[in-house]
């Protein structure tokens, strides 16, 4: 009759594969959740970007005030350019992480639920700190945009440093 070491041993080895794919389906889940943090990372030069991007054409739309014509012209395309000139720098940022991953709508909201307001509300306050100051239009467009700007960055910079500690910990 064989003895029980023999049964026991085919077993092990049953065990052992088990653990080690156990082991490799945690490394597939970190890998993942490492791209999907890295994925959120936003480049340094975003902020100081999207601020310039926000301020520049108010400023070339204030400086074409009361001359009409051609500044008029210059002042909405420069506009229109500050717009793609957003769109373009998320494109960039979100291609410059080395991982594309695809957010819905509601996904984007949801991650933005309180620095979006956050940085509208501080964009609309120094807005009306200037007005009510008595500032010009243009002084208070521009006011509004720059802090909506370094708003954006302020956000980046938190988001950026929130990815760096859930790396930290995954590592």
């Amino acid at each position: 009759m064989p003895s029980q070491e023999n049964k026991s041993a085919p077993l092990e080895g049953v065990d052992r594969s088990a653990a080690h794919a156990e082991d490799a389906l945690k490394g597939v889940e970190t890998a993942r959740e490492r791209a999907r943090l890295t994925s959120g990372r936003v480049p340094a030069w975003y902020g100081p970007a999207v601020a310039v991007a926000l301020v520049l054409p108010s400023a070339v739309q204030a400086g074409s005030l009361g001359k009409g014509g051609w500044a008029t012209a210059a002042a909405l395309l420069v506009s229109l350019l500050g717009l793609v000139a957003v769109f373009a720098l998320v494109r960039a940022a979100r291609r410059g992480t080395g991982v594309l991953t695809t957010h819905s709508l509601s996904t984007r909201l949801r991650r933005g639920r309180i620095a979006l307001p956050a940085v509208l509300a501080a964009g609309l306050l120094a807005g009306g700190a200037c007005w009510v100051s008595g500032a010009g239009e243009a002084t208070t467009r521009i006011t509004a945009f720059a802090v909506g700007g370094l708003g954006v960055w302020g956000v980046c910079i938190a988001r950026n440093a929130a990815i760096d500690r859930a790396l930290r910990e995954l590592a």
